[in-house]
C-alpha cells in the first residue's frame, strides 16, 4: 500500500449564529447564517440534519463550513477537539490540513512569477544546487506544480516513515529519495507527488531570501486577515488547535502518533480554520493575490489525476468537471490526509459556492468517505435528491468480523452481496486490511486484502497490499505473484517494483 502518512469574529458576528445541539453524548455546535431567504434556510436546515446523520454513524469529528458567494450557508462542528479533555470543536477549532497546503505554494511561486523573479520553465538546478545531473537540469518549476516531474516522492517512499513521523528529518536524508532514478520522463505523465511541493519551498526561500514560513505570512495570510492559518514550525504554538486521532473500524478512538509538522514543510505543514479557508476562497475570486492570467495557468489541467481519477493536476489543485444533476460543473479541489487529520475544500468556481471540511480523525491516507459527504453537501448545495448517509462496507464487515470471525463476515458478503453498500473504492478495504495488517491479525488482513482484489481486479494497489501481507505472513511465492500483478497494473509503483525485485533475489 502506498501511505500518504484570534477568533474570527467578524466572519461569525456577520454571518451566522450560534445553535447548540446535542448528538447522543457528543455536543455540536453549529451555526446558521443570517437570512430571510426561504432557500438559503431550507437549505441549511438540509444540511445540519444531514450532517448530524453522518456523525451519528460515527463518520464526522470536525467543523464543515458551506458557502454561496461568500455567504455561509452552513457551519457546523461535531466531536471533540480534545477527548482527553472533553473539549468541543468549534467553528474557530484549527486542524492540521496536510496537503491543502500545496494551493498555498502554488500561489507563493505564482507571485514570485508575475514579479519577475523567476520562470515556470526554469529548471529547478537553479535554486535547489543539491539535485544530480539528470534530475535538476531536466525537471522545470512548471512540472513540479503539476506533479508531472517523476521525481520519487518521499511521501510515500516504502518504509521510510516506520520509525520517523515524530522525528526531524534532514535535507539530506530527502534529497538521497528525490536523486534516485526518475519514475518517468518529466512531463511525460502524472503522478501526485509532495516531493515537488517540499522542492518549491526551497525555490520559495531561495528567491525571497525568507524562511518558507515568513513568506507565507508576508505575501498571503497577513494581506487576507487569515489569522488563524498558518505554518505549523515545531516551536509554534497554536491556540485552539484540534488534537489529531485515529478511529477504529470497529469506532474506538486513539491518540495519533506524534507527528513532526517540519516533515511536512511547504507540502503540508500548514494548519487553518473553515473560516480563513473562506477568506481563502474569496481572495481567489478577485486580483488580490494573482492577476486572472496567472489564475488560468493554475487552474489549468494539465495531466489526468491519479488521486480521484476525474480531474486533472493544476497547480496546487485537482481541476475539471464533474456532472452535478444535469450540469457540467467546473471543479477546483483538493484533499489532505496527515496522522489523526483529514481535510477537503471543493469550489465551484462558476458558481461561487464552496464546501470544506476539516476533521480531527484520521490515519494518513486518502479516504473514500470525507469525498462522499463532500459530494452529499452539494447535492443539497445544488437542490438534489440527498440520500440518507449508510454505514460503510468496511464498517459492516469490521462489525461481523469483531462478533463471528473473518470467515463468517467473508462468507456472509458473498451470500447476500446485494444486501451490502458497495465500495466506492479500492481504497474502503484497503485501509480495513491494514487496520489488521498493524495489529499482526494476519488472518483477517489477508481474507480483506483477498476480498478487496476480487472486487478491483484492476487495481494495483490492492494486489500490493495483498502482497505485503502475503510477506508478512511469510508466504513468498503468493507474494510474489500478487507484486507481479501489482507492477503489471501500475509500472509507476515504485513500492512493488523494489519489494518484487528483492523477494525474487531471494
Amino acid at each position: 500500500m502506498q501511505l500518504n502518512p484570534k477568533t474570527n469574529q467578524w466572519l461569525c458576528h456577520a454571518l451566522c449564529v450560534v445553535a447548540a445541539l446535542t448528538i447522543t453524548s457528543t455536543t455540536v455546535h453549529a451555526q446558521t447564517p443570517k437570512t430571510t431567504a426561504p432557500t438559503a434556510t431550507n437549505k441549511s436546515h438540509q444540511l445540519q440534519t444531514l450532517l448530524r446523520q453522518y456523525h451519528a454513524i460515527g463518520q464526522l469529528d470536525g467543523v464543515v463550513l458551506v458557502a454561496d458567494h461568500g455567504k455561509v450557508l452552513y457551519q457546523g462542528a461535531f466531536g471533540l477537539a480534545s477527548r482527553e479533555w472533553k473539549i468541543p470543536n468549534t467553528p474557530d477549532t484549527a486542524f492540521r490540513i496536510a496537503s491543502l497546503t500545496k494551493q498555498f505554494t502554488a500561489t507563493l511561486v505564482m507571485q514570485l512569477v508575475e514579479q519577475g523573479k523567476l520562470k515556470l520553465d526554469d529548471t529547478i538546478d537553479m535554486y535547489v544546487p543539491d539535485l544530480r545531473p539528470g534530475i535538476g537540469n531536466t525537471v522545470t518549476i512548471h512540472q513540479l506544480l503539476n506533479h508531472t516531474s517523476g521525481i520519487v516522492d518521499y511521501a510515500n517512499f516504502p518504509g521510510f516513515w516506520e520509525s520517523r513521523l515524530g522525528a526531524k528529518v534532514s535535507r539530506a536524508e530527502l534529497m538521497e529519495i528525490m536523486n534516485r532514478d526518475l519514475e518517468f520522463a518529466p512531463g511525460s505523465a502524472g503522478k501526485y507527488n509532495s516531493s515537488g511541493y517540499y522542492l518549491l519551498g526551497y525555490v520559495i526561500e531561495k528567491v525571497t531570501g525568507k524562511p518558507y514560513q515568513q513568506a507565507l505570512d508576508d505575501m498571503i495570510l497577513q494581506p487576507l486577515r487569515m489569522a488563524r492559518s498558518g505554518y505549523e514550525a515545531p516551536e509554534r504554538v497554536v491556540e485552539r488547535k484540534a488534537t489529531g486521532y485515529l478511529k477504529s473500524p470497529g469506532g474506538e478512538y486513539e491518540s495519533a502518533a506524534p507527528m513532526h509538522m517540519a516533515n511536512g514543510y511547504s507540502a503540508g505543514g500548514m494548519y487553518s480554520t473553515v473560516g480563513d479557508m473562506l477568506r481563502w476562497d474569496r481572495a481567489l475570486y478577485g486580483t488580490t493575490l494573482l492577476s486572472e492570467s496567472a489564475k488560468q495557468r493554475m487552474f489549468t489541467p494539465y495531466a489526468k489525476d491519479d488521486v480521484r481519477r476525474d480531474l486533472g493536476f493544476g497547480y496546487g489543485w485537482l481541476v475539471g468537471t464533474r456532472k452535478i444533476g444535469t450540469r457540467d460543473v467546473a471543479v477546483h479541489e483538493h484533499g489532505g490526509n496527515t496522522n489523526g487529520f483529514r481535510s477537503l475544500i471543493t469550489r465551484f468556481p462558476d458558481d461561487q459556492r464552496l464546501v470544506v471540511i476539516l476533521l480531527n480523525d484520521g490515519g494518513g491516507t486518502i479516504t473514500p468517505a470525507i469525498y462522499q459527504m463532500a459530494e452529499s453537501v452539494t447535492r443539497v448545495l445544488y437542490n438534489l435528491p440527498t440520500p440518507a448517509p449508510k454505514r460503510s462496507l468496511a464498517d459492516i464487515l469490521a462489525q461481523t468480523i469483531a462478533k463471528q470471525g473473518v470467515g463468517a463476515a467473508v462468507g456472509q458478503f458473498q451470500q447476500q452481496r446485494k444486501t451490502f453498500p458497495p465500495a466506492k473504492s479500492p481504497n474502503e478495504l484497503n485501509l480495513l486490511g491494514y487496520h489488521y495488517l498493524l495489529k499482526n491479525r494476519l488472518p483477517e488482513a489477508v481474507e480483506v486484502f483477498k476480498l478487496n482484489v476480487a472486487l478491483f481486479p484492476e487495481d494495483g494497489n490492492s494486489y500490493d497490499s495483498l502482497g505485503e501481507a502475503y510477506v508478512v505472513q511469510g508466504d513468498t511465492p503468493r507474494a510474489i505473484l500478487n507484486y507481479r500483478r501489482a507492477v503489471e497494473l501500475d509500472s509507476t509503483n515504485t513500492n512493488a517494483v523494489e519489494v518484487l525485485r528483492k523477494l525474487e533475489q531471494k
